[in-house]
């Protein structure tokens, strides 16, 4: 269980940084002040960009000279969706890298880190610290999928001694062409990995965070009476002798933060000062409702915050996950032929992944969508009734912004609801096409 008085953290998504600049979409120098810079920034990026293209063209001219029917380059043709698709992601995010900066910016000056000092406390580290986790592990694996497509080829040779002609689409004979080519697509295959698993890290991040970010919403909003009482001296542990079974309403309420039983020094991300506590108080004393109009104000300005935030983020991210799930359903669909006509593990290592990958958008969509709808539940055991007029009338503006006619969540071209449902149409969709295929062949 972590600290409810550790300090802020400075940045929730530096993880990510690093495998975004090896693909460009992150410059090496945010901010360049000297010429150098400059150079380094644009001409990495036209390196990335320059063994993209190469691979492709590589690919389009052997489908050119070597094509017959589509039935029998289908798999080439499936090969060239993740390169276009990564060059789509790395061109995209690199023309928006100052959205991007911005957006990272918002997050780190305006989500905050403690919730409202309340008779349950709770802080972003546990999110924090799952996205975190989560970064490393996806683009581990990620490099470790990408060492598995390099090396396969090279062990069917050494086992079968089959040419390695149809894996870099390039006719050689000298050692050294093959040398050259071989590096090339092992480069070019790290870029087409780390582009479409950074896009899939960069996505579950900001959807565990914003997760994160609704725990701390609905415990704040929930305590917000509690809060107001704290504000007015009264010591929480008389509070907790008389409502300490808040913590039976707040069981399976929360995503990845944990809500305590325990006073903070923190109210939201300002250290309070200590003060004389009073003991006797009543809850229900007009004499907190001001202080209670105060509480669900903040709450107001933290959802303004999140919703700003996740249509900023949805707008940033909506048209690469419109070209995703077109990808992954076409690919599902080829792959599964591929297997069904010769089955060897990298196709089936390859199925694997993409199946993988796109249960990870819609896996951590659906979480936005779900904490989303807690707030409504929180704010109904704010211990409303106790509040005056003006405190319940603000309670109902923090309820109609969570009450829209379409969920909180993230949507794929602003339309088509990342969530699990949208997986389980993605995989029926794709075997829909590998039986037309399957069919197709047959006749």
């Amino acid at each position: 269980m972590d600290d409810i008085n550790s300090d802020k953290i400075p940045n929730y998504t530096h993880y990510i940084i690093l495998p975004l600049k090896l693909v460009g979409c992150w410059d090496w120098y945010k901010n360049p002040e000297k010429e150098y810079q400059i150079i380094i920034n644009n001409g990495y990026y036209a390196l990335v960009l320059f063994v993209l293209m190469n691979l492709q063209w590589s690919l389009t001219v052997n489908l050119y000279t070597e094509w017959t029917t589509i039935m029998d380059n289908l798999e080439k043709l499936a090969d060239s969706l993740p390169l276009l698709v990564s060059l789509a992601i790395i061109i995209h995010l690199a023309s928006n890298k100052k959205k991007m900066y911005e957006l990272v910016d918002f997050m780190n000056n305006n989500f905050k880190y403690h919730s409202a000092r309340g008779l349950t406390n709770m802080t972003m580290r546990e999110s924090y610290t799952t996205a975190k986790k989560f970064g490393y592990v996806y683009t581990a694996c990620t490099l470790f999928s990408i060492t598995v497509y390099v090396c396969m080829p090279l062990l069917s040779y050494a086992w079968t001694k089959q040419p390695l002609q149809y894996w870099v689409y390039v006719d050689v004979s000298s050692v050294s062409d093959f040398v050259i080519v071989f590096i090339r697509q092992c480069v070019g295959q790290i870029f087409v990995g780390l582009a479409v698993g950074q896009l899939g890290v960069f996505f579950a991040s900001n959807a565990i965070l914003i997760c994160g970010q609704l725990d701390l919403l609905c415990c704040s909003l929930r305590n917000a009476r509690y809060t107001a009482l704290l504000q007015n001296d009264v010591h929480h542990r008389d509070i907790v002798a008389d409502h300490g079974d808040i913590v039976n309403d707040e069981k399976h309420s929360y995503v990845y933060n944990k809500a305590v039983l325990q006073d903070s020094d923190y109210h939201y991300d300002e250290k309070m000062k200590p003060t004389l506590s009073r003991t006797d108080f009543d809850i229900y004393d007009a004499e907190f409702d001001v202080a209670t109009i105060t509480a669900y104000r903040e709450c107001a300005k933290m959802s303004q915050v999140i919703l700003q935030y996740k249509r900023d983020f949805e707008l940033l991210v909506s048209p690469l996950l419109v070209l995703r799930v077109v990808q992954v359903t076409l690919y599902l669909c080829t792959l599964l032929y591929a297997a069904s006509l010769k089955f060897d593990m990298v196709t089936v290592e390859y199925l694997a992944a993409v199946a993988l990958d796109i249960y990870i958008y819609c896996y951590y969509g659906n979480q936005i969508i779900i904490q989303a709808d807690r707030v409504t539940c929180a704010a109904y055991q704010s211990a409303w009734p106790a509040a005056g007029a003006r405190a319940r009338g603000l309670l109902l503006r923090v309820l109609a912004a969570h009450c829209p006619r379409r969920p909180v969540a993230v949507r794929a071209g602003g339309f088509l609801t990342m969530d699990l449902h949208t997986f389980v149409v993605i995989i029926k969709t794709s075997f829909s096409y590998y039986t037309l295929l399957v069919n197709v062949n047959e006749k």
